[in-house]
């Protein structure tokens, strides 16, 4: 019995480790051979699940597991005696779901889900893919959930919570989640190209529609963050930044609700928010023939957006809020502090604002 409780101890360390960037270093007899352990431990959970004081045994002996491993690995999983049963399943799901893992390795992992891959039996790798069907049944029946508990009070001091839909939200969490792991995986390179590299994939993949990839940037900036993914997510905001055509792109994709959310919760967003919007309104001429301000060159950026665009700012937080009318303020006493319409474009922005 000694012996299956050490083993037990080496399983979990195996399983705690196939969530690290050590992965990377993995080779397909490393990973062989971790099946080979997962499906051995399947076994004993087979034999003894009905035998109470074994399985008593195991239980306790996962909990003191769990402790000592959850100090050492800081994305740890806890590990159950239902775990054991698909041991192969979790496995699979850690390894496929590890951004460090070798692509190599990863074309080995999906050939075990394919229908060629069974035994005479066709249970021997079923198993796995039942784990991971059950994994994503589960994450999209909470992601619907959790939308729809959105549903209530909260929502009328916060609008923007119902902007992002769960697949949007769902997938700006698992790129939180890749970019905070490959940083802490020595062979990731540098920060900057490695968010770089990350975000271009990212735009390859909605080529076709720039406006989901502004929404999953933005799922990124408003995930509840921890205290670990603090520095990915001032990496992929340092990103968003570093690129005022990138900037405008994303705010032109993104509604105003979200974008208010975001320079109340980022500084250094407030400032390029509105020195793009400042931009935007300094390039607009005064049509005298219908009375109102038009954009020459790009006819998207129209002057009802532009006023809606400072509508919610000014809607938004306190900081928010006063920060945007100090700046047009500031804007319409160095352009004059005229009072009249059609001869600055700010005066002209503060009373269409009032009017409002």
């Amino acid at each position: 019995m000694e012996s299956i409780l050490q083993n037990l101890n080496g399983m979990a360390e195996l399983l705690a480790v196939a969530r690290s960037e050590y992965v990377s270093h993995w080779d397909p007899e490393t990973v062989q051979r971790a099946f080979q352990w997962a499906t051995y431990f399947e076994h004993l959970h087979g034999r003894f699940r009905t035998n109470t004081r074994v399985h008593k045994a195991l239980a306790d002996r996962l909990l003191s597991i769990n402790e000592s491993l959850r100090n050492t690995f800081g994305l740890y999983r806890e590990l159950s005696f239902k775990d054991v049963g698909h041991c192969r399943g979790v496995l699979l799901a850690s390894l496929l779901s590890n951004p460090a893992l070798p692509k190599t390795l990863s074309d080995t992992l999906f050939a075990r889900l394919r229908p060629c891959c069974f035994d005479t039996t066709g249970q021997r790798d079923q198993s796995d893919l039942n784990h991971l069907i059950g994994i994503a049944r589960l994450k999209a029946a909470s992601k619907v959930l959790s939308h729809a508990l959105k549903l209530d009070g909260s929502t009328a001091t916060k609008p923007y919570l119902l902007l992002l839909d769960p697949e949007t939200e769902t997938k700006g969490e698992m790129v939180l989640k890749s970019l905070e792991t490959w940083m802490r995986c020595p062979s990731a390179g540098p920060r900057d190209k490695l968010v770089d590299s990350l975000f271009a994939q990212l735009q390859q993949d909605k080529i076709n529609n720039s406006s989901d990839f502004s929404k999953i940037v933005a799922a990124v900036l408003l995930a509840k963050q921890t205290s670990t993914e603090s520095g990915a997510v001032d990496l992929a905001l340092k990103w968003l930044l570093s690129n005022r055509c990138q900037l405008q792109t994303f705010c032109l994709g993104v509604p105003c609700a979200l974008l208010s959310e975001l320079a109340h919760r980022y500084p250094a967003f407030r400032c390029a928010y509105l020195e793009l919007l400042t931009k935007w309104a300094r390039s607009m001429e005064y049509d005298f023939s219908c009375g109102d301000w038009r954009h020459g060159s790009s006819p998207e950026l129209n002057w009802k957006e532009l006023v809606d665009r400072f509508m919610y700012l000014l809607e938004g937080p306190t900081l928010v809020k006063e920060a945007t009318e100090t700046a047009l303020c500031a804007l319409k006493a160095d352009d004059g502090d005229f009072e009249v319409w059609g001869i600055s474009v700010w005066t002209d922005l503060l009373i269409a604002l009032k009017k409002m």
